[in-house]
């Protein structure tokens, strides 16, 4: 059997029996010593060797606040503890671990050198733990750096809300070992759910506080990203241990990543919409313009202009002139001003509607406006988006000899101004069109004579505003046409605009503004 230097050590000891009792505890504790896990184990050590060596009964290490070791009774005053014990100073360098007490009559030289050995050891150990922690917690951090950076890397892959959160969940939970999790938007809905069961796809108030209660989710830390918030995580303790602060402090970060991301895809995605928006806005431009006429006719002895000014990228105003066939009677000049109530693209997509059913329903002669605009307002009741409706105000003009017949839908009534400097206004024959169902429309009646102009609008125009809140209103349309009698349709157009942009001042329009100027020159 192979002998041991420890072995070796016994051995001389045995030769010299004065010193056999001391030197053997003492050869013991050092090939005992490296077993020993833990610092309360190395403490234990010291306090059985040195009770062994002085052969005492009581005694124990105080560290000045508790026993670290003790045995048989405990002295009032450790450090005093009075006859027939002994105390000894254990420390290394400037560092005392506590003091050694013991009841002996006398202390063998072997327990001060005892004490030498073991503080030197005890502070070795201790060196070694804090190390040992200090890698630990090098090992935790670039562990945790390294979650960051992948956390980062996937977040940035990810292309939904959904998908983000569950990732962020899933690292959650395998960093920190939780098995339970909820993490809800800031409307309640739920957006994951580990270990809790089923759920409602919406909580809120009670049902939440139920929830996190119930289900020991111990943890709310919101998903905010400065002042945004995207919801709140809820989290129980982690299967073994619980949540420190530094703990708390990285699961915050990786939420506040989440948070910055998830706001980064609500901006990439607002994008995206605002992108499919303009889409949507170019087409609805493309087809309002196709709506439009593009060239207005003019039969002879009549003159035409027409502008359309929307208020956004695309409007709900409607205008449209265009000759009905009509074989027996002639020709006749039909013209119509609409007006969607609302503003915007659905305003455009039912203006666009009114303009494919008024083509329908006069592109020949209309022997009846009333009737037609009551067939009109059935047709708009049964497609019209929610409370939209229209005012319309269409006629039909004989070129010949300047017979008006027309029908106004509550529309803004057109200005009929005689070249004789008489101003009528063509009331309204009906309500609104599309508005109520089964209500009925009169056809009213004028007559144009040469040198006479009709003005139809939209009340965008005579409803402009100035600095003062002051309405343009239509008696400046009448004196621009009464001040320029002889001028052409286009002339007449251009100095009706510039009168109500001289009116608004630095203002801008709040509505859509439609203007049609009809003249019968002969």
């Amino acid at each position: 059997m192979q002998t041991t230097p420890f072995d070796r050590l016994r051995e001389l000891a045995l030769r010299i029996p004065e010193g056999a009792q001391e030197l053997l505890p003492l050869i013991d504790f050092l090939e005992t010593f490296p077993d020993q896990g833990s610092e309360e184990d190395l403490v234990h050590l010291v306090g059985i060797t040195a009770m062994g060596i002085a052969k005492a009964r009581q005694g124990g290490i105080w560290d000045g606040g508790k026993w670290l070791f003790l045995r048989g009774a405990a002295p009032a005053f450790p450090t005093h503890p009075g006859e027939g014990w002994r105390v000894l100073p254990w420390g290394y360098g400037d560092e005392t671990f506590g003091h050694l007490v013991l009841k002996a009559p006398d202390l063998p030289d072997a327990v001060p050198l005892l004490l030498s050995i073991s503080a030197p050891l005890l502070a070795w150990r201790r060196l070694e733990a804090l190390r040992s922690s200090q890698n630990q917690a090098l090992a935790l951090q670039l562990s945790r750096l390294n979650t960051v950076f992948e956390l980062t890397r996937n977040l940035g892959e990810v292309e939904t809300r959904r998908d983000l959160v569950r990732l962020m969940a899933n690292t959650l939970m395998g960093e920190f070992r939780i098995m339970r999790l909820l993490v809800v938007d800031a409307e309640g809905q739920v957006l994951h759910a580990k270990g809790v069961g089923e759920l409602p796809p919406v909580l809120e108030g009670d049902s939440l506080r139920e929830v996190v209660q119930g289900r020991g989710l111990v943890h709310a830390i919101e998903l905010l990203d400065q002042n945004h918030s995207h919801g709140f995580a809820y989290a129980a303790e982690p299967a073994v241990g619980r949540l420190g602060e530094e703990d708390l402090v990285f699961l915050r970060t990786l939420l506040n990543l989440t948070s910055t991301q998830l706001s980064a895809l609500e901006l990439r995605e607002s994008r995206l919409q605002a992108e499919r928006l303009e889409k949507d806005l170019e087409l609805a431009r493309n087809i309002q313009r196709q709506v439009l006429p593009k060239r207005l006719p003019e039969p002879p002895g009549w003159d035409c202009a027409a502008a359309n000014l929307p208020y956004q990228a695309v409007g709900g105003d409607l205008y449209d002139l265009w000759m009905a066939r009509d074989e027996q009677l002639g020709e006749r000049l039909h013209v119509a001003v609409g007006d969607i109530s609302g503003k915007g693209l659905p305003a455009s997509m039912m203006m666009v509607q009114l303009s494919a059913f008024l083509r329908a329903m006069a592109d020949r002669r209309v022997k009846h406006w009333g009737r037609l605009a009551e067939r009109l307002n059935r047709r708009m009741n049964d497609v019209r988006d929610r409370n939209r409706y229209t005012t319309l105000f269409a006629a039909s003009l004989n070129p010949e000899n300047g017979d008006c017949r027309y029908v106004n839908g509550g529309h803004n009534p057109p200005l009929l101004v005689r070249a004789t400097g008489e101003v009528v206004r063509l009331a309204p024959t009906g309500p609104m069109v599309g508005l109520l169902p089964g209500v009925k429309f009169e056809e009213g009646r004028a007559r144009m004579e040469p040198g006479d102009v009709l003005v139809a609008f939209t009340d965008g125009l005579v409803e402009a505003e100035n600095a003062a809140g002051e309405e343009l209103g239509d008696w400046p349309l009448a004196k621009v046409v009464l001040d320029r009698p002889g001028a052409g349709a286009e002339s007449l157009l251009e100095a009706l605009l510039v009168e109500a942009f001289r009116h608004l001042e630095d203002g801008k329009f709040r509505d859509d503004v439609t203007l049609v100027v009809v003249r019968r020159t002969a």
